[in-house]
């Protein structure tokens, strides 16, 4: 009878551990770059996180992630890929495996959030998208950063002359490399980790970003000018591994859509309205804000435009549907 009771016991204790381990939830760390307190990480934690564990009933699971804890941008674009990340939000540094992702980092390309949101989040974009399917990633939305501005701890930038002698930070992307030096720049490639004590040290002296980027990474300690030269786009993808998306039931990715959805269009609403607020708070810290004339930096860009295009013959149907597109966004 003992024995018995014992088999019982233990087959009891199996069963539940197997259902223990059934229903355990499926992790999904997310990777970012952004410190903490940015925007994008806010929503992370207050609507992507619970959305989706309240839509799945706590089948899945959200860990974040921020301020590159999981490596820099290279190592979770990679991790990614591999697997070992299940989900990212990332930059562009996709065109330096995939030459036609170089295309949505073209100088002067959109000309309104409205446009980027059209290119970025419509068919246009799904047309570049589709070429990460080969790397086993897929890219499920994205939002915008703003408009790419200019920021330096040695002199006010008045005109293209002006960036002759500064030492710029740039990533690891071929346009943004040729655009910095046809400014007039000379460039030093290093991740985002990296840029505060660059410029805290004097290995570089200024950096592009959007001005949100800049502020909330407390940039402003170490800079002292800021140009508005709206030379790129910068946007932000959530990525996830293909695998790991095609293992998913489909109310899963049901959920999960849905809440980068919900992500994308706070992101979007707050970036939009934080332009002019992020330029008086810039000016708050000291920082002195100037306008250049921008037709130089467009005519300085028309070379790269045309060398790409002529290299990647694809993406110039892509490149002329997006500019056709931008005509009904233009101010009047």
């Amino acid at each position: 009878m003992m024995k018995r009771s014992g088999v019982l016991f233990l087959a009891l204790v199996v069963l539940v551990s197997f259902v223990g381990s059934a229903s355990a939830a499926k992790v999904i760390k997310i990777a970012n770059y952004f410190p903490a307190e940015n925007f994008a990480n806010k929503v992370l934690y207050e609507t992507f996180k619970p959305m989706v564990e309240k839509e799945t009933n706590g089948e899945l699971e959200i860990q974040v992630y921020p301020n590159s804890q999981l490596g820099a941008e290279q190592e979770f674009v990679e991790g990614v890929q591999l697997g070992t990340i299940e989900m990212a939000m990332t930059g562009n540094l996709w065109e330096n495996t995939v030459d036609i992702f170089k295309l949505l980092q073209l100088p002067y390309l959109v000309n309104s959030y409205e446009h980027a949101d059209e290119v970025f989040n419509g068919p246009i974009g799904q047309k570049v998208y589709k070429h990460l399917e080969p790397l086993g990633v897929k890219i499920l939305g994205a939002f915008p950063r703003g408009f790419r501005v200019i920021s330096n701890n040695k002199k006010p930038i008045n005109s293209m002359d002006d960036c002759k002698g500064i030492k710029m930070r740039v990533w690891q992307g071929e346009v943004i490399i040729k655009l910095m030096q046809g400014f007039g720049f000379s460039t030093v490639v290093m991740p985002m980790s990296e840029v505060f004590t660059a410029l805290q040290q004097g290995v570089v002296e200024g950096q592009d970003n959007p001005l949100e980027t800049s502020y909330y990474s407390g940039w402003y300690d170490v800079q002292k000018h800021v140009a508005i030269t709206n030379h790129i786009f910068g946007f932000q993808y959530f990525v996830v591994n293909q695998k790991f998306w095609d293992g998913l039931t489909d109310s899963q990715r049901d959920a999960i859509n849905k809440a980068v959805a919900v992500s994308i269009k706070e992101i979007t609403e707050a970036t939009k309205k934080g332009d002019a607020e992020l330029i008086r708070l810039t000016e708050e810290k000291g920082l002195k804000v100037t306008y250049p004339d921008l037709a130089p930096f467009r005519q300085a860009a028309v070379p790269i435009i045309e060398e790409f295009l002529k290299k990647t013959p694809d993406a110039e149907p892509i490149y002329r549907e997006i500019v056709e597109a931008g005509k009904k966004f233009e101010k009047k």
